[in-house]
C-alpha cells in the first residue's frame, strides 16, 4: 500500500486532529503538495462540504474527497497546481447517464478548491501549528478562507478564529475578516460572500472521546476500530492488568481504578463524550450507567439483554431516575446485526457511534 495513501482515512472518519498533525508533518519536512478541499455540493455527491484530500508532490495522497472520477478529476488539479504553484476552484458535475457509466449512483455537482502548499515557507507551518495546537488542546475554533477570483488567477488568504477573535493568519497586506464573519461561528462548512470575495468557513473541534468502561474481549475489538474512524478513546477498568498498554496499544488513555463506584469522578464527561458500558457483570454496568445519568454525555449505551435492562431499569426508578433518564440510554448497545462474538459486537457498537456522530446538530 503507498505510503501516502495509507493515511487516507483520517479526514474521512472526521479526525480533524490527525489530519492537520498529518499536515503540520509534511510542512515540517519542507515538503510541497496541494491541499483539495470541497466547498459545495449541489445535490447527491460522495463527500460533504469541507472534505479534504493532500496530494503530495513526492507521491500518494492523505484524505479523500469522495474516490472514484471526483478523486481522479481532483488528483490531476492538484499536479497541475504543483506545477504552477497557482491556487484553482474547479467545479465537476456528474449526472446519471455519467454515475451509470462509473458504477456511482451520485448525481450532484461539486466545486473543489485546490491550493498550493509549501513546507519552506514559515508563516504557513506557523500557521497549520496554530490550527493543530488549538486541536490538541481541546479547543474549538474555525478557519476562513478567503477566496479571491479573477480570471484564471485565484488567491487565498487564510484566518484561525477561537475565543472571538483572530488567533492566526496568512494573508494579503490589509486583508482582514469582515466583522460579521469574526462572530459567525459556523457550525457546519458555510461558503459564503462578501462583495468579490468568497469565504469557505469551517469549525474546528476535537474529536469525540469515547469512554469504554470494562476491558474485556468486546473493547479489545472496539478500541482499534474507535481509533480507526477517528474517535479518542479511554479505557477504565477496576483490573489494571485489564487498563494495561500491553492489552490497548492503541488507545488514548487508560484509567486502572480501585472500584467502579467513583470511576466518573473527575472525568470531562460533556456533550462530545460517548459512554460505552462493557464491564464484565451486572453490577459493574449498573454502577456505571448511575453514574453516567448523572451527566450529559453525547450518548450512553450499555450491553445487556432485555431481562437485564429491565431489571437495572427498575432499580434505577426505585432509586429516583426518571423516564425520560433511562431514555437516554440505548440498551442493548449496538445496531441490531445479529452479533453474537466480542468482533460482530464491536462491529455493531462503532457503527452506532458512528451514526450517532453524524446525526450531531451541523452534520447532513
Amino acid at each position: 500500500m503507498n505510503q501516502g495513501r495509507a493515511g487516507a482515512h483520517l479526514e474521512a472518519a472526521g479526525d480533524v486532529a490527525a489530519f492537520y498533525a498529518r499536515l503540520a508533518e509534511f510542512l515540517a519536512a519542507g515538503e510541497r503538495f496541494a491541499l483539495c478541499t470541497v466547498l459545495r455540493l449541489l445535490g447527491s455527491g460522495p463527500r460533504r462540504a469541507g472534505a479534504k484530500m493532500l496530494v503530495r508532490e513526492a507521491g500518494g495522497s492523505v484524505g479523500t474527497v469522495g474516490g472514484g472520477l471526483l478523486e481522479a478529476k481532483a488528483t490531476g488539479w492538484a499536479q497541475e497546481v504543483l506545477r504552477t504553484g497557482r491556487a484553482l476552484c474547479r467545479s465537476f458535475a456528474l449526472d446519471q447517464k455519467q454515475a451509470s457509466e462509473e458504477g456511482m449512483t451520485c448525481g450532484g455537482k461539486v466545486e473543489v478548491l485546490v491550493e498550493h502548499l509549501d513546507g519552506t515557507t514559515p508563516a504557513v507551518r506557523d500557521f497549520i501549528g496554530q490550527v493543530l495546537a488549538l486541536l490538541q488542546r481541546g479547543e474549538r475554533g474555525w478557519l476562513a478562507t478567503a477566496i479571491l477570483e479573477g480570471g484564471d488567477c485565484v488567491t487565498t488568504d487564510r484566518f484561525l478564529i477561537a475565543s472571538g477573535h483572530c488567533a492566526a493568519f496568512v494573508s494579503a497586506p490589509g486583508h482582514t475578516l469582515p466583522t460579521d464573519l469574526l462572530a459567525s461561528a459556523p457550525s457546519a462548512p458555510t461558503l459564503v460572500e462578501r462583495g468579490a470575495v468568497r469565504y469557505f468557513l469551517e469549525p474546528l473541534a476535537p474529536p469525540i472521546t469515547v469512554y469504554v468502561f470494562g476491558g474485556g474481549h468486546i473493547a479489545a475489538h472496539l478500541v482499534p476500530l474507535c481509533r480507526l474512524l477517528g474517535f479518542r478513546t479511554v479505557v477504565v477498568d477496576d483490573r489494571a492488568d485489564f487498563a494495561s498498554r500491553d492489552r490497548f496499544p492503541q488507545a488514548d488513555d487508560l484509567l486502572a481504578v480501585p472500584s467502579f463506584d467513583h470511576a466518573l469522578d473527575g472525568l470531562p464527561i460533556g456533550t462530545e463524550s460517548y459512554i460505552v458500558i462493557i464491564t464484565r457483570g451486572h453490577d459493574g454496568d449498573q454502577t456505571i450507567l448511575r453514574q453516567a445519568l448523572r451527566c450529559r454525555p453525547g450518548y450512553i449505551g450499555m450491553i445487556g439483554s432485555q431481562r437485564k435492562r429491565a431489571l437495572i431499569f427498575d432499580q434505577l426508578v426505585s432509586e429516583g431516575f426518571t423516564s425520560d433518564d433511562l431514555a437516554r440510554v440505548t440498551c442493548p448497545v449496538g445496531i441490531p446485526i445479529g452479533a453474537e462474538t466480542p468482533e460482530e459486537i464491536a462491529i455493531s457498537i462503532v457503527a452506532q457511534l458512528v451514526a450517532t456522530r453524524a446525526a450531531r446538530p451541523g452534520r447532513s
